[in-house]
C-alpha cells in the first residue's frame, strides 16, 4: 500500500493533534443554584473545580469538591453571608460523558453594618481631601456588609496619604468585627496621618534646556506642601513637550528630613530631528498624503521649527512654523507661520499665501486665549466668475474652554468657543469687515451606556460689500463636521449662475444619540441642520443618518451614512471622521 503523500500525512497529524488537544482541554461543568448577580460571579471567580478535566480520577474530584465548598463560603462571606447552607451532587463520567457538579446554595441571613467608626488623627484631620473621602465612603449604618467596600475605604486612606505627602501615616486601629449570630458587623478604622511633608531641595539632572525654561514647567516648588499630582503633571508636561525622550520625577522619601522631602527630576533629551509621513482619508477632503519635519529643540531656550506638506484633491497646503515657549510653556506660546494653501471645493477654487503670528495664553479662569495677526493674499474663483485677488491684514482674537470628565471618551463634557476677526481698508486691506464666530458642543451621559451629543456653530459678518470678501472668510455649510448628508462647503447662498458663493452668516446644529453595544463599539443616530445665509432667512438644510463608532486607542473613529432631506442633495452620503469628541 502506498503511504500518504506529505500533505495528506500532515493533515492527518493535524486532525489527531486537534482532537487530542480538545480532549485534554475539555473540562467538567459546575452548576450553581440559588444565587445570581454579583454573588454568582464572585463564586465563579473563586471556584477552581471547573478547571478539572473530564478524565480526572474520582478521588481527585472528591478532594476538589470539598475545596469548592470552602471557596463558595469564602465568596459568600465577601457579600456578608456568613451562615449559608450548601448541598452538592457530583455526577461521575459515564459512557464517555464528562463529569458535572451541582451546588445548591441557600445564602442565609445577611450581615449588616451595625456601627461605622472612622477617625482621623494628625494633620490630616484638617485636610479637606480626607474629609471628602470619608464623607463619600460607601459604608453606612444599616447597609449590607460587603468586604470589597471596606477594603476600598481602608486602601483609599493609605493611597490618599501617600498622594498628599503624609509619609508617616499609619493605622492605629483597623478592624472589621463580624458577629455571625447577630448578623451584624462593626467597622473600626483609626488613621493617624502624622505630619504632612513639604517639598525640599529639587535636584534637576538634564542638559537639554536652560534652567530657567525647565523650571517654568515645574508644578511644584521648594517649601510647598507635597502633592504627588503636581509631580505627575510636571512629568506629563515635560514628556509631551518634545524636548525629552524619558522623564522621571520622583520623591526621595528615604532622604526626607524635618518633614521635607527632596525631589529628583532626571530627563534624557529626545532626538532633535523628527520626520513623519502620513496617509489618511476623510469624506470632506478625500485621500490625502502628508510629509513633515520638526526640529524639536533648535536651542536651549526651547525654540522649535516645523514644516508640513499635505496633499489631497480638495485641500493641499505647505506650512512652515517657528514656535517660542513663553512664561507658562505648557500652554503659552508665540508662533510664527508662513504657508500656501490650494483649495478646490464644489463651490470655488482658491489659492492663498499667508504669514501670521499667534500668541497663545492660558488665563487664570482656564480659558485659552489666542491673539493673532495674519497677512494674506488670496486669488479665488467662484463657479464661472472671473478670478479675483484680495489682500488682507487681519487681526483676530478668540477664547476656548473644554471641561470633561475624560479627554478621549467623555461621559460628561462641554466645549465652548468664541472668536472674532476683521480687517480695514485703512490698514493695508482691500476690504473692510468684522466677523464674530461661536461654537458649543456638549456630551451628556445617559443610562444604558448611552450618550447624547449636541453641537451648535454660528457666525455673523458686518461689511458694506459682501462680493469683495474673499471666500476663505465667507461662511459655508455642509460636510463631516457641519451638516452631514451634504458635501464639504456645498451649502450657502448662490450667485446668479447657481454656484454656491457663501454667506454673511452661519448657523448649524447637530443632535446625536449614541449607544455602546460592545466594549469598544457604539451605534449612533443623528440629525444635522443649518445653513450659511444672508440677512435673516436661514432656509436650513437637514440631514439624518446612522453611524458606527470605534473607540480606538488614539480616539474615536466615526463612520456615518447620512441622507439629506432636501432633494438637491445626494440620496446617501458617507462620512468618515477621526478625532476627539470635544
Amino acid at each position: 500500500m502506498k503511504p500518504p503523500s506529505f500533505p495528506a500525512r500532515s493533515l492527518l497529524l493535524l486532525l489527531i493533534w486537534s482532537y487530542t488537544s480538545w480532549s485534554l482541554a475539555a473540562t467538567g461543568k459546575v452548576k450553581l443554584e440559588g444565587v445570581n448577580g454579583e454573588v454568582r460571579k464572585s463564586i465563579e471567580a473563586w471556584l477552581s473545580l471547573d478547571d478539572e478535566p473530564c478524565d480526572a480520577p474520582r478521588w481527585r474530584l472528591r478532594s476538589r469538591l470539598a475545596q469548592a465548598e470552602d471557596e463558595i463560603r469564602h465568596a459568600l462571606q465577601a457579600f456578608g453571608y456568613y451562615a449559608p447552607t450548601l448541598t452538592q451532587q457530583l455526577n461521575d463520567t459515564t459512557q464517555g460523558e464528562c463529569w458535572s457538579a451541582v451546588f445548591t446554595i441557600r445564602p442565609g441571613r445577611r450581615v449588616h453594618l451595625r456601627s461605622i467608626d472612622i477617625a482621623l488623627e494628625g494633620e490630616g484631620r484638617d485636610d479637606e481631601a480626607f474629609r471628602q473621602l470619608i464623607a463619600k465612603a460607601p459604608l453606612h449604618q444599616g447597609d449590607p456588609l460587603r468586604h470589597d467596600r471596606y477594603d476600598r475605604v481602608r486602601d483609599s486612606l493609605s493611597h490618599l496619604a501617600a498622594e498628599r505627602g503624609y509619609f508617616q501615616a499609619r493605622f492605629t486601629r483597623r478592624e472589621l468585627r463580624v458577629d455571625p449570630q447577630a448578623a451584624s458587623a462593626d467597622v473600626h478604622l483609626h488613621f493617624d496621618t502624622g505630619a504632612r511633608f513639604r517639598i525640599g531641595d529639587i535636584q534637576i539632572e538634564q542638559d537639554a534646556l536652560n534652567a530657567d525654561l525647565l523650571e517654568r514647567y515645574l508644578e511644584f516648588h521648594t517649601g510647598e506642601l507635597y502633592n504627588r499630582k503636581a509631580l505627575t503633571d510636571t512629568s506629563r508636561a515635560l514628556s509631551g513637550s518634545g524636548y525629552f525622550s524619558r522623564v522621571l520625577v520622583e520623591p526621595l522619601i528615604d532622604d526626607a528630613q524635618a518633614a521635607r522631602v527632596p525631589i529628583r527630576l532626571s530627563a534624557s533629551p529626545a532626538d532633535r530631528h523628527r520626520y513623519s509621513a502620513s496617509v489618511g482619508y476623510t469624506t470632506d477632503t478625500g485621500p490625502r498624503t502628508g510629509l513633515g519635519y520638526r526640529n524639536q529643540r533648535i536651542n536651549a531656550q526651547g525654540h522649535q521649527f516645523s514644516s508640513e506638506l499635505s496633499l489631497s484633491s480638495v485641500i493641499s497646503k505647505l506650512t512652515l512654523g517657528y514656535s517660542i515657549p513663553l512664561e507658562k510653556p505648557l500652554t503659552d506660546r508665540l508662533k510664527f507661520e508662513a504657508g500656501f494653501k490650494h483649495e478646490a471645493t464644489d463651490s470655488y477654487r482658491a489659492d492663498t499665501s499667508a504669514v501670521s503670528a499667534t500668541w497663545t495664553h492660558m488665563r487664570a479662569n482656564q480659558w485659552l486665549e489666542e491673539r493673532s495677526l495674519q497677512a494674506s493674499r488670496e486669488e479665488y474663483k467662484i463657479g464661472d466668475e472671473s478670478p479675483t485677488a484680495s489682500l488682507l491684514l487681519m487681526p483676530g482674537i478668540g477664547w476656548t474652554r473644554t471641561i470633561a470628565d475624560e479627554r478621549l471618551y467623555p461621559r460628561r463634557g462641554l466645549r465652548l468657543g468664541v472668536s472674532g476677526r476683521g480687517s480695514a481698508q485703512q490698514l493695508l486691506s482691500d476690504v473692510s469687515f468684522l466677523q464674530l464666530m461661536t461654537e458649543a458642543k456638549g456630551v451628556l451621559g445617559l443610562p444604558w451606556r448611552s450618550r447624547l451629543i449636541g453641537r451648535v456653530n454660528g457666525g455673523v459678518s458686518v461689511m458694506d460689500r459682501f462680493d469683495e470678501l474673499p471666500v476663505s472668510v465667507r461662511f459655508f455649510a455642509g460636510g463631516d463636521t457641519s451638516v452631514r448628508g451634504y458635501s464639504y462647503k456645498s451649502l450657502g447662498p448662490k450667485n446668479a449662475d447657481g454656484a454656491v458663493e457663501g454667506g454673511r452668516n452661519l448657523l448649524t446644529g447637530s443632535l446625536e444619540l449614541e449607544h455602546l453595544f460592545a466594549p469598544k463599539w457604539a451605534l449612533a443616530v443623528f440629525v444635522d441642520s443649518g445653513n450659511a445665509f444672508n440677512g435673516t432667512d436661514i432656509n436650513p438644510n437637514t440631514g439624518i443618518g446612522i453611524g458606527v463608532r470605534w473607540r480606538s486607542p488614539v480616539g474615536p473613529i466615526r463612520l456615518d451614512i447620512a441622507h439629506p432631506l432636501d432633494k438637491d442633495g445626494d440620496p446617501v452620503r458617507l462620512h468618515f471622521v477621526m478625532g476627539p469628541d470635544l
